[in-house]
């Protein structure tokens, strides 16, 4: 649900029966819940699959993301998410700020985190004590939702991230400044692109991984290793990528994934980067598989 993230299939919060024992009953979506009154941390185009979507977070998730140890109970993230309006070729419109133009309301994605909401998930899919749901566009709570895809999908982020998708811009927001890295470790073993390939979630919503060529906020990342720094067809990159020159051989996306504004100070990508080195390395070897 919240996919806000990315649930199911493609995080629009498709969700499947399942044996999680979440309860999406008690996720609520605010009666005075406003775009207006609540802060807007992100706004995510998904050409793949023809939307936009407006990620808004509460007070207290707010507060809780200025601070490290992960967002307080109390929190709630909701997704309204949209089609985006077609221009006459059949392609989604783009406003001159690069978004989509809002078409058709579809549904608002909704995750709420309190004190033992997590008990009873299976440890396998528990996402801290964070359950999902999905509101339809005249604010009803589709109760029957099962959120085994939303757990799932969340799951691989983690408690770094306190398995939200967006954790890195709800960082941004909150404290108004990209957080560094500050101590990196090396990697203890050849990377696991399996194990990478679950970590990628956490680049997902800027990111895309298959050979289509479309891009999201941030460049389509397939055949990335060996492409040089600051080129993909169709992507506008920031002056700091552009001038950056080389290319992206393996040392080099080591250093970008422990700390972007190191390597390329001024960068528009708010990912502080991964302090682990084995998450770097099984990243990358992740990355390779998509040559």
């Amino acid at each position: 649900m919240t996919r806000i993230w990315a649930l199911a299939a493609a995080c629009g919060l498709i969700l499947a029966a399942g044996t999680a024992q979440a309860n999406p009953k008690r996720v609520r979506l605010p009666a005075d819940y406003a775009p207006d009154k609540w802060t807007l941390y992100g706004v995510h185009n998904r050409p793949d699959i023809g939307q936009v979507r407006y990620l808004y977070a509460n007070k207290p998730a707010i507060e809780g993301a200025k601070r490290e140890g992960g967002l307080p109970n109390g929190s709630i993230l909701v997704m309204e998410v949209y089609k985006a309006k077609l221009d006459a070729a059949g392609a989604p419109a783009v406003g001159a700020d690069g978004l989509f133009h809002k078409g058709d309301f579809v549904q608002y994605s909704v995750m709420q985190k309190e004190a033992g909401w997590g008990n009873d998930i299976p440890e396998s899919l528990r996402n801290g004590d964070w359950n999902y749901t999905v509101y339809s566009p005249d604010r009803a709570n589709k109760a029957d939702t099962r959120e085994e895809a939303c757990l799932a999908c969340h799951k691989n982020i983690g408690t770094s991230g306190d398995f939200v998708l967006s954790w890195d811009e709800l960082v941004v927001k909150a404290r108004g400044a990209v957080p560094t890295v500050t101590a990196s470790t090396p990697a203890a073993a050849p990377g696991d692109p399996a194990r990478g390939k679950a970590l990628f979630t956490r680049c997902s919503n800027c990111h895309t991984a298959d050979k289509s060529g479309k891009h999201k906020v941030g460049p389509n990342l397939a055949g990335v290793v060996g492409r040089a720094a600051g080129k993909a067809p169709g992507f506008a990159f920031s002056p700091a990528l552009d001038r950056l020159g080389g290319h992206w051989d393996e040392a080099r996306l080591d250093a970008w994934l422990a700390g972007p504004q190191k390597v390329a100070g001024g960068t528009k990508m708010v990912f502080p980067g991964f302090a682990q080195g084995q998450d770097r390395a099984d990243v990358i070897a992740y990355l390779r598989t998509l040559d």
